[in-house]
């Protein structure tokens, strides 16, 4: 080394020393010259030689190097490399060498500055071959080509890669073809020097059609301007190993997104070649981000964000990919509308794969499915719906719910929550529309309340003409929880007297739990109720709630007789009550001995007279009886016949 402005490390002053002496084997002309291009890890710096034969010198074999040194950091500040051709100087003679101790200084290009590529020309068929040589698929790192004939477009092409490819990248522009394997192949590219008929041979082997990604590279190559390619190539480039093996990748890479939007067979082959080619989640990680829509600055059009869904969902090697951006979840619900059988059969096989991202889908699926359509949606999507309803029971809030059926129905309802009561009241709504005994079981044994409310608010609002008869299921069903009917305070809330004749008809009017609960629960519920029943049903309301009362008298069941008394009287005194209804009430009236049991009405006014005697009931509800006072002259005469009664009665006046 005669002169140097910068001071090596052994091991790159030893690569350098070997590299600086002329290729074995070579034979040049008295002036020729050939580049050399070496990276040198251990100073984090790129060797760029030239090499003249040095004719001058007495020793035969002798040449001169320059080797420019270009730091790692630096080698990417150059738009176009062949800008340090212009820096490389021959030596004049053994002496003079100050100059080769002072540092260049160079101002690099922008980075839309145009590279010198007049000197290239347009010769496609040299470009290709040194690109086919370097990346393609059988390419032997080598080319056969006169000296010099492909300097400048070599430099182009060293030129057109990124950063991380530009300081790995190796060459050397003459090489004798003797040269021992072993030297030529610590070269990416090495020409080998050979006569025009050597150069015409080869074009004859290589004289398949060029393919669509060295053109690519190619157009990039000639054109004057910086180009969308290079840009790509730099961009997606940068995080890649083995960036030489991969250039072809990604130049086809690059061809396959030239549209508005990557959607459809085309999305799912970039994905899927993406993934297998760079099978680490750290390898082409920028080139990941921007396809999946992580990243602004991306040069790659949108993605279809309902297709890349389903990618990741459903082929098992997405996991090589980033996650999706919140966009990609967000399209759910602006895409739902139309799209709605599509997103669901991609849940369909989140379902089945149970992966994070699955289970993220489901969950915003979930909160956007439209509960008039689901149950219709999902009606072939057995593992889904159950999947939707354990995140969202409201789904079940559809008018499709009654058209589900029976065994289905009952399965389904294993969803709904305890403890939502809205949710369970606007189901049992829906409900009381489906005449199926299981189905109203199954509500009136996990909801009782709730159940038997929304039973008797229906029937309600059938009876007063504004609402559809309840099924007899439903009835049914409520019958045989008599207790919680009984003991629920629904008597007590009664609103009608509608709805107190509907209790009990379906408890079956005077049963021994009915007795046993007493008159108080009915009571209540008169003080409440609008009256409006009429006719028969009337009728037979009223002995039932005489027989409570008569059964069972308290305090405060006073207004059962109130109610039932008077007419009860006359309907049996004018024979208006049917043999039925008689002989039922006549087993709670008291026996007066065969001279006087003929008189129905008799017994009835000796069984209230006692009533409101013996347990000491109020007088104001005596004198409310009845309106007839020849009845109510016979009621106070038959107090009058007993001391408690004399008693009771000098209450009353």
């Amino acid at each position: 080394m005669l002169a140097s402005s910068f001071r090596l490390s052994e091991d790159a002053a030893s690569i350098l020393l070997l590299l600086s002496d002329l290729a074995p084997g070579l034979s040049l002309p008295a002036h020729g010259g050939y580049w050399t291009g070496i990276p040198l890890p251990s100073v984090k710096s790129y060797a760029l030689m030239r090499t003249w034969l040095a004719p001058e010198m007495s020793r035969p074999g002798c040449v001169w190097t320059h080797v420019l040194i270009v730091a790692f950091a630096d080698i990417a500040r150059f738009p176009d490399l062949s800008v340090l051709v212009e820096h490389v100087t021959r030596p004049r003679g053994p002496s003079g060498f100050d100059g080769y101790s002072t540092p260049i200084l160079l101002t690099p290009q922008s980075g839309e500055s145009t590279p010198k590529r007049d000197a290239i020309g347009s010769n496609a068929r040299d470009a290709n071959r040194v690109i086919r040589t370097i990346y393609g698929d059988h390419g032997t790192g080598k080319v056969v080509a006169p000296l010099g004939i492909l300097d400048d477009m070599i430099f182009a092409v060293w030129s057109q890669q990124w950063p991380r490819l530009r300081r790995s990248f190796s060459f050397r522009t003459a090489a004798s073809s003797s040269d021992s394997p072993s030297t030529t192949k610590r070269f990416d590219l090495t020409v080998l020097l050979g006569s025009d008929r050597d150069q015409i041979s080869l074009l004859d082997d290589d004289a398949d059609a060029i393919e669509t990604w060295e053109m690519a590279c190619i157009d990039d190559l000639l054109f004057p301007h910086s180009t969308e390619f290079r840009r790509f190539l730099w961009r997606y480039g940068s995080d890649v190993r083995l960036g030489r093996k991969r250039f072809k990748f990604l130049a086809s890479v690059y061809l396959s997104t030239r549209s508005t939007q990557l959607s459809g067979k085309n999305l799912h082959k970039i994905l899927v070649n993406v993934t297998k080619e760079f099978s680490s989640l750290e390898d082409g990680k920028v080139l990941k981000e921007d396809l999946v829509g992580r990243n602004q600055y991306s040069l790659l059009p949108s993605t279809d964000p309902i297709e890349m869904l389903a990618f990741y969902v459903r082929d098992p090697i997405a996991s090589k990919l980033p996650t999706p951006s919140a966009e990609a979840f967000d399209a759910i619900y602006s895409d739902w509308p139309d799209r709605s059988d599509e997103i669901l059969s991609i849940a369909e096989a989140a379902v089945e794969r149970e992966t994070e991202l699955g289970t993220k889908l489901l969950d915003r699926l979930a909160a956007v499915t439209d509960t008039s359509t689901f149950l219709s949606s999902t009606a072939t999507r057995p593992n889904l719906r159950n999947k939707f309803l354990t995140s969202n029971p409201s789904l079940l809030d559809s008018n499709d719910l009654v058209k589900v059926s029976g065994a289905e129905l009952l399965r389904l309802l294993e969803y709904v929550p305890d403890d939502d009561h809205v949710l369970i009241d606007r189901i049992l709504l829906r409900l009381l529309a489906v005449d199926e005994i299981d189905i109203a079981r199954e509500m009136v044994r996990r909801f009782p309340d709730s159940a038997i409310g929304a039973v008797i608010t229906a029937m309600e609002l059938f009876l007063t003409g504004s609402g559809t008869n309840v099924p007899h299921s439903w009835v049914k069903a409520i019958k045989e929880k008599s207790s919680a009917v009984l003991h629920g305070g629904f008597i007590e809330r009664a609103r009608t007297t509608s709805a107190l004749s509907f209790f009990a008809s379906m408890l079956g009017y005077v049963q021994p739990e009915t007795l046993q609960v007493g008159p108080m629960p009915w009571a209540n519920g008169l003080k409440v109720a609008h009256d409006d029943l009429r006719g028969s049903d009337r009728q037979k309301l009223l002995v039932f709630l005489l027989e409570l009362a008569l059964h069972k008298p308290a305090l405060g069941c006073e207004s059962l007789f109130e109610i039932a008394f008077d007419s009860i009287h006359s309907d049996l005194q004018y024979s208006k009550l049917g043999w039925d209804q008689t002989s039922q009430l006549l087993q709670y009236l008291p026996n007066l001995g065969w001279l006087k049991n003929w008189d129905n009405c008799l017994r009835l006014k000796v069984g209230i007279v006692d009533a409101y005697v013996t347990c000491n009931l109020s007088l104001k509800s005596f004198k409310q009886l009845t309106a007839n006072a020849d009845l109510y002259k016979d009621l106070t005469e038959l107090v009058n016949r007993s001391k408690d009664g004399r008693r009771f009665l000098k209450n009353l006046t």
